[in-house]
């Protein structure tokens, strides 16, 4: 070939890779973007379950650009870890402009979320919101929809009710939320507080500041309560003069240990932690809810104040088989089909 026709060659494979090449970066640049804002650490089981939920929609995505942001709020509880997570995370939104902004629990709302309300480009997709919208400003805004995150106390009390059947334990069963005092839980609190238990049953909440205290209450609760709920833990100060953390594990191993009535978590992973049963909310739910609504905004142009704010549908059933046999404590064999079908059987 003669030299000219190898320049030019040269030159034309050029020129195609030099815009192949700007080609996949426009493409780049202009996906839509996504950001992934937990409230919490990629470790604790409930945001794993979440970002699983998240994927189950999202993966199938590939012409998204995703970005996650763990803001740590359950290792690093201060108010100074807090107010520097919420700087960072505001930082990254502006810096990024993220098409939609997926925040996943309170924190998130609080900390940044409600920053961007009707923010002319970033639309607000929230989950495990279990605050009032008008906390955040979310009520009546342009760019925000989501789903909400609530305990399955009807489930809950259903599964009470039936136990205590079964088991020939009180008629009226009385149970004592006893959690520590993280924003979540506070919410969690009022709303147990608030439920409407019935004639059927009774229900009280209690919130603690560190481990000595729950020890006691534990202790104590056989004297006042036919069972025992407990939400979260993790925020539990090992005294009042020692302000390190106790694993969470140490404490629902040690409440399993002591307590001198039945306990039920309202989150799968109370069992993981050590737990026997657990009558819990959805994380799969919250993660595939607010990925489809992302979805919709993008490819679809849906307006988020058009889409309906979305309540919670579904709940888990996690167990300890083995134990809860040990303990002589019979359940409908339908819960532990469901523990045993969705892989909750620890």
């Amino acid at each position: 070939m003669p030299s000219f026709h190898r320049k030019a060659v040269n030159v034309l494979m050029s020129v195609f890779l030099v815009g192949v090449a700007a080609i996949f970066l426009y493409h780049s640049i202009n996906r839509p973007r996504i950001l992934i804002l937990h409230s919490y650490d990629a470790a604790y089981p409930w945001v794993r379950d979440v970002n699983i939920g998240l994927m189950r929609v999202l993966e199938k995505k590939g012409s998204y650009s995703l970005r996650w942001q763990y803001m740590d709020l359950k290792i690093s509880p201060s108010p100074a870890s807090r107010r520097a997570a919420g700087i960072t995370a505001r930082q990254i939104i502006d810096e990024w402009n993220p098409d939609v902004l997926i925040a996943i629990d309170d924190d998130a709302q609080d900390l940044v979320a409600r920053y961007y309300v009707n923010h002319p480009r970033v639309k607000i997709v929230f989950a495990g919101l279990q605050g009032s919208l008008v906390d955040y400003g979310y009520k009546g805004a342009e760019n925000v929809t989501g789903i909400l995150e609530e305990k399955p106390l009807k489930a809950f009390r259903t599964a009470l009710l039936d136990i205590s059947k079964i088991n020939n334990l009180a008629t009226v069963p009385r149970v004592l939320h006893i959690a520590d005092k993280s924003p979540s839980v506070v919410f969690n609190d009022r709303h147990i507080k608030e439920f409407e238990w019935g004639p059927s049953a009774q229900g009280d909440s209690i919130l603690v500041d560190n481990f000595d205290d729950w020890q006691k209450k534990v202790s104590d609760a056989g004297q006042t309560a036919d069972y025992i709920m407990v939400s979260n833990y993790r925020k539990l100060a090992r005294s009042a003069t020692d302000s390190r953390l106790v694993p969470a594990r140490e404490v629902m191993l040690w409440t399993e240990a002591n307590t001198k009535v039945p306990v039920i978590g309202t989150n799968a992973f109370n069992v993981e932690d050590g737990g026997t049963l657990a009558i819990g909310g959805s994380p799969y739910e919250q993660g595939q809810v607010s990925a489809r609504m992302a979805v919709e905004i993008i490819d679809f142009n849906k307006k988020p104040k058009a889409m309906p704010i979305q309540p919670t549908m579904q709940f888990v059933v996690a167990m300890r088989v083995e134990e809860l046999k040990k303990k002589n404590i019979r359940l409908s064999p339908l819960y532990e089909a469901f523990a045993r079908g969705t892989n909750n059987n620890f």
